[in-house]
């Protein structure tokens, strides 16, 4: 039986022990992702912000099996005595090309982990994105997915997001504003608008959703046509619209029953009579 020759069998050693480390590695980062995902399935909490960290976490043991297998590689390009000083400089020649022609791509990536780390918003938060507004339905590193009250689905790159406003973020509130007429009495008026908000505090479909008792903020506007009243009440994220329609609701009833006439766009118009040596006319 011939004898294989010593360089060949360091060789071939030195490639098992490189490929038990990859192995090695790779399962040592699955196994270690995988027990993180499993925390957070265990773990309490918004679900929302589970799924962030979820898809923060895929993300990362993409990242660290690409890292894992390029050094793996250099490695045993190095035991054939490959120079792989020629092969990082291509690489990172290779690598500038392809971050300048797709510098929007890195941009969305980079706003996607940033917008994960810091936790700007849930999936099911309704959130405003410039002109856009919508509920998030789906979050990944490159877009934020958003569908509007039309039902339309709207794709943010992440890398584009500079200010966002989170309509549900730990509290929301809900503000009604009722124009009242001129001539009405508005004692009569925030007395009847007071028992809409006890009535409103009191139902059972939006009770569980207040954190503090509906109350009327007083005259907030005057305009040319009207005194504005406006009701406000705080209540958990996402739930200032159905409170929102209560107030509404219990408010219009409650004035009516007072007869308390709303306010209505009025038109002022003077006809002037025709002086002399005019032909007259309509205005």
């Amino acid at each position: 039986m011939t004898e294989l020759p010593e360089g060949i069998l360091s060789l071939a050693l030195r490639l098992v022990l490189i490929t038990l480390f990859l192995l090695l590695a790779v399962g040592s980062l699955a196994r270690a992702s995988a027990r993180l995902e499993r925390r957070l399935e265990g773990e309490g909490g918004n679900p929302g912000r589970r799924a962030r960290l979820r898809t923060l976490l895929r993300a990362g043991r993409g990242l660290g099996l690409a890292l894992l297998l390029a050094v793996a590689v250099l490695a045993a390009l190095r035991l054939f005595g490959i120079d792989i000083a020629p092969v990082l400089a291509g690489a990172g020649i290779i690598g500038l090309g392809l971050s300048l022609g797709a510098q929007f791509l890195i941009r969305d990536f980079l706003g996607g982990v940033i917008m994960l780390i810091e936790d700007h918003y849930h999936v099911g938060d309704v959130v405003k994105v410039g002109a856009l507004s919508g509920t998030v339905e789906r979050v990944t590193l490159r877009a934020t997915y958003l569908r509007d009250a039309e039902g339309q689905l709207h794709i943010v790159p992440n890398g584009e997001i500079r200010t966002v406003s989170n309509l549900t973020a730990g509290w929301s509130r809900a503000v009604v504003d009722f124009p009242i007429d001129h001539t009405a009495d508005m004692a009569k008026a925030l007395t009847a608008l007071q028992q809409a908000c006890d009535r409103a505090a009191a139902d059972e479909a939006v009770r569980d959703d207040l954190l503090d008792p509906p109350e009327v903020a007083g005259w907030n506007a005057v305009t040319e046509w009207g005194t504005q009243v406006r009701l406000t009440a705080r209540t958990r994220p996402g739930r200032q619209w159905e409170v929102a329609r209560a107030l509404r609701r219990y408010g219009m009833q409650a004035l009516q029953s007072a007869g308390v006439a709303l306010a209505v766009p009025r038109h002022r118009l003077w006809m002037q009579p025709p002086g002399p040596g005019s032909s007259g006319g309509q205005a």
